[in-house]
């Protein structure tokens, strides 16, 4: 399981940038299905419990944000059949967009959440769909393409959802899982399932490399919170109503908690209170909650160093795989300076501390030796400018 979320707890200070405090207004279109948006739910709830977007309202509203949302059912062959409509309602969270009376970009969304199916991933996501000329991947592109014709420069989250509870429960009496059923299905997500996201991320930026399209680790996150944290001790009937996987209140309002950090870049307000249709173990447990999500998030990162997750973190650039491999920074750790070791000759450097604040670079420096000797003890961040490319590297001070 190479790509689970896990790094050592100094390397979760990866940079978000520094940014004011000020209102933070979102309106977003989201090509989704049942495991963002269930409704109507098999178990009655008060409201729309059982949607992402219900839980983003109330969770931006305690934050003083705000969020419109429109969006549709379908899995990613039906979504790229553009353009789209505005199939969905709630209760309490404003509409963005109406397609019986509206042009698209009347909306001017700057926020898209996208969502491929829960059960196709055991072919990678560049094979296309059986008896089909599409595929995950193509499907992705048709849209990302509309996206940016219709609202360039909005920024595109992949929701990596979580796998179907069935090829686990239907070896024995069915729904709901069993003790065993469930430690399988979570070690799946974070094992083979999370992967296969990995890949399609990386198969999407590789065909649109100059495309901001990030992706929200959900599904493993909610997994590490349910085995790694107080939060396993809730029954499974809190969470999943079926074999499919849909969920009760606490399901979507774990998957809205992280959905709202990502998007935001921002912590979840620890003053909302939830409400007694999320099982009680979220509430006395919800600053950790918040915090364990939050590192999770910092720590969703590619192999340069940069953020698969934030959009505007100054580090979130792609680094090119060669050229992050032909750059090296020695010594590391280093207590007075690092040398940059290259086989290029033309770049410039750019130096970050942990909160994204850009340090001045003494003009006496060599061109390839950063002094350090001045810097407080801690991480900081080398933001190699190369080629039109970037590649970030870690430095420990100590």
């Amino acid at each position: 399981m190479k790509h689970l979320l896990q790094l050592p707890l100094l390397l979760l200070c990866i940079v978000i940038s520094s940014k004011a405090m000020a209102q933070q207004n979102k309106t977003m279109y989201i090509f989704g299905h049942s495991l963002i948006v269930h409704d109507p739910p098999a178990i009655s709830t008060p409201s729309n419990e059982t949607t992402v977007p219900h839980w983003l309202h109330f969770l931006a509203g305690e934050a003083g944000n705000s969020i419109a949302v429109s969006g549709q059912y379908g899995f990613l062959e039906q979504h790229d059949d553009l353009p789209p409509i505005s199939q969905w309602g709630f209760d309490h969270v404003a509409p963005a967009w109406e397609s019986d009376t509206e042009n698209f970009t009347d909306a001017n969304f700057d926020t898209f959440l996208l969502t491929a199916g829960s059960h196709i991933q055991g072919q990678p996501a560049n094979v296309n769909y059986y008896n089909s000329n599409v595929s995950p991947l193509s499907a992705t592109l048709t849209i990302l393409d509309w996206i940016d014709n219709q609202e360039p420069g909005a920024v595109t989250y992949i929701y990596e959802n979580w796998p179907e509870l069935a090829i686990f429960t239907d070896h024995n009496q069915g729904f709901p899982p069993t003790s065993e059923d469930l430690e399988n299905y979570h070690e799946r997500t974070l094992g083979s399932f999370h992967d296969w996201w990995i890949e399609y991320q990386d198969f999407v930026h590789a065909a649109r490399p100059n495309e901001n399209i990030r992706m929200i680790p959900v599904g493993p996150i909610i997994s590490k919170l349910l085995t790694e944290t107080n939060l396993d001790q809730i029954p499974a009937l809190d969470l999943y109503e079926d074999s499919a996987s849909h969920g009760r209140p606490t399901l979507y309002f774990l998957a809205g908690l992280i959905t709202y950090m990502a998007v935001y870049e921002e912590k979840a307000p620890s003053t909302y209170t939830i409400p007694n249709t999320v099982n009680s173990l979220v509430q006395d447990n919800f600053q950790s909650t918040i915090d364990f999500i939050w590192n999770e998030l910092l720590a969703f990162n590619y192999s340069g160093g940069s953020s698969r997750v934030f959009a505007n973190n100054v580090l979130h650039v792609i680094s090119n795989d060669s050229q992050t491999n032909n750059i090296s920074v020695v010594p590391n750790p280093a207590k007075n300076f690092v040398d940059i070791i290259s086989n290029h000759s033309d770049y410039s450097v750019d130096l970050f501390d942990v909160k994204g604040i850009k340090i001045n670079i003494s003009p006496e420096m060599t061109h390839n030796r950063v002094d350090i000797s001045n810097l407080p003890d801690g991480l900081y961040f080398l933001k190699i400018n190369i080629d039109g490319n970037q590649v970030v590297k870690k430095i420990l001070k100590s």
